[in-house]
C-alpha cells in the first residue's frame, strides 16, 4: 500500500480532488462508505461540476499547488 493510498483514506469535507480515470475535477462532501475498521474511507460523496458522485478513495488524487 502506498503512502497516497493511505492518506486518501482520511481526507476532510471540502478538499478538492481530481479523479485517475478522466481528469475531472472535484470537492469532497463526505465519506460515504467507511472500511471494516470504520475510520478509513472505502469512497466518498464528491460535488462535481455537474453534480454529485461516488467516488472510489483509491480512484482519485489530491493535487499539488503549482
Amino acid at each position: 500500500m502506498t503512502t497516497t493510498t493511505k492518506t486518501n483514506r482520511r481526507l476532510t469535507p471540502g478538499t478538492l480532488v481530481v479523479s485517475y480515470a478522466d481528469g475531472e475535477p472535484g470537492q469532497i462532501v463526505r465519506v460515504c462508505t467507511l472500511r471494516r475498521n470504520g475510520i478509513d474511507a472505502w469512497s466518498y460523496l464528491v460535488q462535481t461540476a455537474t453534480g454529485r458522485e461516488v467516488w472510489d478513495a483509491s480512484a482519485l488524487f489530491v493535487p499539488q499547488p503549482a
